[in-house]
């Protein structure tokens, strides 16, 4: 896309949050979104197929900044900690608005998986920049069989578990992670 068509698409998605802000997620639709954008319905059909397609790119636009706000805002250097409060950043992210969207997402669950692996991916590249960050670690705490991101992978799955699970005390977790690595 050219930068023009970027910027278009970045207004009509900031439009349908309008809508959904307003209305809800049942209100948004293709006209709705030109009508809101005062542009052409067969333009919107240039950035989106369909309403799911305006779903998914809410979703993963919630998530990509939720996780950017992260990235700023929990800054400690010790990753046990980091941890904790990532888990409860994210659990005050999971509000009435994540799960909304989330669930609007039931038409297209495959599309829905595909954009959240992604997001996952860069959490896990996040866990290990964090990990590689931590001054504190033991030196021999890695080696080929127990790597970085091995580890980032298996506190990555324990996190997703926690936050399904809507469990907000991860002391047990936090204390695996506090022995395998000082």
């Amino acid at each position: 896309m050219r930068k023009k068509d970027t910027e278009l698409r970045e207004r009509l998605i900031k439009c349908a949050i309008r809508i959904e802000y307003s209305d809800g997620v049942d209100a948004i639709n293709i006209r709705r979104l030109a009508a809101e954008a005062n542009i052409a319905v067969g333009t919107v059909y240039n950035y989106f197929d369909c309403k799911q397609d305006v779903l998914l790119a809410l979703t993963e636009d919630f998530w990509t900044t939720a996780l950017e706000e992260m990235k700023n805002n929990i800054t400690e250097e010790r990753f046990s900690i980091q941890i904790a409060r990532i888990l409860t950043y994210l659990h005050s992210k999971m509000d009435d608005r994540a799960v909304r969207l989330m669930k609007s997402l039931h038409n297209d669950v495959a599309a829905g998986r595909v954009r959240m692996m992604s997001t996952l991916r860069v959490l896990h590249q996040t866990l290990v920049e964090r990990l590689k960050q931590d001054r504190n670690i033991r030196q021999n705490v890695w080696d080929e069989a127990f790597t970085m991101e091995s580890f980032a992978e298996f506190v990555l799955m324990h996190l997703v578990l926690l936050l399904q699970q809507n469990e907000t005390n991860a002391n047990t977790f936090i204390q695996i992670i506090e022995r395998v690595l000082y």
